[in-house]
């Protein structure tokens, strides 16, 4: 992903901008997947989440169609909510303030240009909802006092050690899956 949307001004941008998909991983029950989380990517976007090779859609004839859509479904709808808590987390936690019509308007291409068009057969307008669920759902999330503390919290441990562990991310963010 290389969308201007996620140029990062600082590695302490970058943090808060991870530290985003993270809760995004555990928003969507991801976390036993996660493998690593770090700062020291090439460009830092879903990159610096890295999951195990399992976890990643692989088309496979044996798979029934249902199941196979669903899985389709399921990442593509993870990838729009660490798009969507990248930002807020940058705006909301980092900088305090709601995100700019600008930068709203702007997630839609870059989930759109994310997606793998060959692994994701979804219109546009079916991406452009699950866009609008993420983004009621992490705004609702992003303005409790808690996910910012936890978020601080991340983010500061990022900065200072680049890489963290699935169980050191997860010790982070336990006081929000109550949330969740």
């Amino acid at each position: 992903m290389k969308h201007t949307l996620f140029r990062y001004t600082s590695d302490t941008d970058k943090s808060y901008g991870v530290a985003g998909m993270a809760i995004a991983v555990l928003a969507y029950d991801a976390q036993d997947a996660l493998a690593s989380v770090t700062i020291d990517t090439a460009d830092g976007t879903t990159d610096a989440l890295s999951f195990h090779p399992g976890f990643h859609y692989i088309p496979n004839q044996r798979m029934s169609a249902k199941t196979a859509w669903n899985e389709m479904i399921a990442q593509t709808q993870l990838l729009a909510g660490m798009l969507v808590a990248n930002a807020m987390s940058r705006n909301y936690v980092q900088h305090r303030r709601r995100l700019s019509h600008t930068m709203t308007e702007a997630l839609a291409p870059a989930l759109a240009d994310t997606v793998d068009k060959d692994d994701t057969p979804l219109e546009r307008d079916e991406l452009d909802a699950m866009l609008r669920r993420n983004l009621d759902f992490f705004d609702r999330l992003f303005q409790i006092s808690a996910v910012h503390t936890a978020t601080h919290a991340l983010a500061d441990d990022l900065a200072k050690r680049r890489t963290l562990s699935p169980a050191e991310v997860l010790d982070h963010l336990a006081a929000i899956e109550r949330y969740l």
